[in-house]
């Protein structure tokens, strides 16, 4: 079977679109799983080194490689699906990314500072984390670092990956294994490698971050010349490429990039602990993996006594004295640098408009020194919808104005991963969470263990318990009516008010069934004579297109599609663009309005109207909510952000902004 032969084609349970890329071992292709309905990255072993050597030892490094990753389960690195074989063709199933790689980032000169650290702090916590377990990753390159849509960075392609105490049968092909212009000098020449050598490699890529070239390089490519580079020549110093470099981050990567490898960092961890101080900031890399080490107290009279002590015997009486001595220095060090924080309340029952929960100055401070090192939490439903995407990226900027560490972890629309989700948050140390809930029943325990942590809790959504937290909403019910409405108005001025419509509806989510309900009311209350065919799965691009592909193989038919968002609605496009149905054959309306329904409504593409939740002010709200949490103030149960307006294609004759989003065909 040849991989360049595969599109259109099902491999296994995926069927294969489009080749996205390729690596050093494989092709990239992008997929479809239908029994999940998602999209995935496929990535198929390559012909041509295939060809190159014996191919069930080819078979093995690739097994080896999916087993590896398989075992990996952390924030920075990309999970493994699946893998398998198929005649000639083996393959790795993973999570579908389109931030594009560290390589797309570095193509443009050197990076910011501080996004430098933020990457290399994520990066390295996903590596220590592998060394934990006794891996080498053994191919660090920029075009391993992937990103999310939010920016996170992820760990992938440890095809090259041993384990330490594993056989070295695998690696006998006596050929260079790996990437020369980021490999250790140990490492091209063959030598047995521990961890270091990885240090030695994010070394190569931290500098090629600040200065934007690599430390050794060739004009012609000659890769012999890379090499001698590495084992013989020191690089030239960062500042000599770009002045900007300051000297603390300079001597960072030159640690790194010692050839000794006992002059090195000794883990990932404690380099990246050093660049995060040379950067002035927060050092946090070691939160998810180590306890720090207590500080010893010393002073003078201490180590007079110390002293003493070594000249005459100490008495029990005079040693209990020293102790005591000790805790009572401690006590009083703690005591003037950390002041008591008042645990905040949180009143049961009453509400508020998000307008008035803004944290004050003096709230955000406080909210900084006790977030310390750690971070906030947001555990979303998903990133693979424009809302929920952008959301995270802007309460990340809003945490950011407010200086407070953020980190983004996807639940992919499934509630038994959103449970794993919220256990790694609280693994990685999480000092406070902001939760997407898909499903309130699965949550109940590990939010009632999130309670009894006294960890501030901000939840998104009004029909659950707030478990001591703070529940923030808008009126979904009122959302759904309006769009609804104007679905029946359709109905009625352009179908003679006897339309049949299809509601798109989430049953996981009560928030949105409430939201979905509305919908129908608003229809009917307009088009009383309206027809409803059913409620059936939206929420997701898949759900969407799933549920309407049905409905037309089925003959079913409908002339309207009210979706209680867009992400459903896009689906449902592709559904009937598949089916060559019209858009003068069926309208719909819709809630989000998002950039791509924009594009729609102005266009009269299928969508003629799309309702603004005002997103922008419910990612405000959670973060001024966690925030005043974490300063221990007073806050009502439930928060209300206001809504916004219903998109139409006059109300947005006159914008000449959005346009983002694809042309349609």
């Amino acid at each position: 079977m040849q991989p360049d032969g595969l599109i259109g084609q099902q491999l296994g349970d995926y069927r294969i679109e489009a080749r996205i890329g390729r690596g050093g071992m494989a092709k990239i292709y992008r997929a479809y799983q239908p029994s999940v309905q998602r999209y995935v990255a496929v990535k198929l072993i390559s012909t041509e080194l295939a060809e190159d050597q014996d191919f069930q030892i080819f078979r093995e490094r690739f097994a080896r490689e999916a087993k590896v990753i398989a075992s990996l389960e952390h924030t920075h690195i990309l999970p493994i699906y699946d893998y398998g074989i198929v005649e000639d063709t083996a393959y790795l199933v993973m999570r579908l990314l389109d931030g594009g790689s560290l390589s797309d980032q570095i193509a443009d000169g050197p990076m910011a500072l501080e996004r430098v650290g933020d990457i290399f702090s994520q990066i390295a916590r996903g590596l220590a984390y592998a060394h934990s377990k006794g891996i080498i990753h053994r191919d660090l390159k920029p075009a391993n670092i992937l990103f999310a849509s939010t920016g996170d960075a992820y760990l992938t392609d440890f095809g090259l990956a041993k384990w330490v105490e594993g056989s070295p049968v695998l690696t006998q092909s006596g050929k260079i294994v790996g990437t020369p212009a980021y490999m250790s000098p140990e490492q091209l020449r063959g030598e047995t490698i521990d961890q270091r050598a990885d240090v030695y490699s994010m070394s190569v890529i931290l500098y090629q971050m600040v200065t934007g070239e690599l430390p050794f390089d060739s004009d012609s490519g000659d890769v012999i010349s890379i090499i001698y580079q590495h084992l013989e020549k020191d690089p030239p110093p960062p500042h000599q490429l770009n002045p900007q470099v300051p000297p603390a981050v300079e001597a960072v990567i030159l640690r790194g990039l010692q050839k000794n490898p006992n002059q090195r960092y000794s883990s990932i961890l404690q380099m990246a602990d050093e660049l995060d101080r040379a950067l002035g900031r927060r050092s946090g890399s070691t939160g998810d993996l180590m306890a720090p080490t207590p500080p010893v107290l010393r002073t003078d009279a201490l180590i007079q006594a110390q002293r003493r002590s070594r000249r005459r015997l100490v008495t029990a009486s005079a040693l209990i004295a020293a102790v005591a001595l000790i805790v009572l220095i401690t006590l009083l060090v703690i005591r003037t640098q950390i002041s008591p924080v008042p645990k905040p309340t949180v009143e049961a029952g009453a509400e508020a408009s998000a307008l008035s929960i803004v944290p004050s100055s003096d709230e955000i401070a406080t909210a900084q020194r006790v977030l310390g090192d750690g971070f906030i939490a947001y555990v979303t439903c998903n990133q693979t919808s424009e809302y929920h995407a952008t959301q995270s990226r802007e309460m990340g900027d809003f945490a950011r104005v407010y200086g407070l560490a953020y980190r983004v972890y996807d639940s992919n629309t499934d509630p038994y991963n959103q449970l794993t989700q919220i256990e790694r948050a609280r693994a990685d140390k999480a000092r406070a969470l902001i939760i997407c809930p898909l499903d309130a029943a699965l949550l109940d325990e590990p939010l009632k263990s999130v309670q009894a942590a006294g960890i501030p809790l901000v939840l998104l959504s009004a029909d659950m318990a707030s478990y001591g937290g703070v529940l923030i909403t808008g009126d979904e019910y009122q959302m759904g009516f309006k769009a609804g409405q104007m679905a029946g108005q359709l109905i009625t001025q352009e179908l003679g008010g006897q339309g049949r419509f299809v509601i798109l509806d989430y049953p996981d989510l009560p928030q949105l069934v409430v939201r979905a309900d509305g919908l129908e009311a608003g229809v009917l209350s307009e088009a009383p004579n309206a027809t409803l065919v059913g409620r059936y799965r939206g929420a997701t691009p898949e759900f969407g297109k799933a549920s309407i592909s049905q409905l037309i193989a089925e003959g079913v038919q409908f002339d309207v599609i009210v979706s209680i968002n867009d992400a459903g609605a896009f689906g449902a496009i592709q559904a009937m663009e598949a089916a060559d149905i019209t858009p003068d054959q069926v309208m719909i309306t819709s809630i989000d309005a998002e950039q791509l329904a924009r594009r729609y409504i102005r266009e009269g593409y299928y969508l003629r109207g799309s309702m603004d939740v005002g997103r922008e002010k419910f990612s405000r709200a959670a973060i001024d909510a966690v925030t005043k949490l974490l300063a221990g103030s007073q806050l009502p149960e439930l928060v209300l952000a206001p809504p916004g307006e219903m998109m139409t294609a006059e109300t947005l004759t006159a914008t000449q902004s959005d346009t983002a989003g694809r042309k349609p065909d």
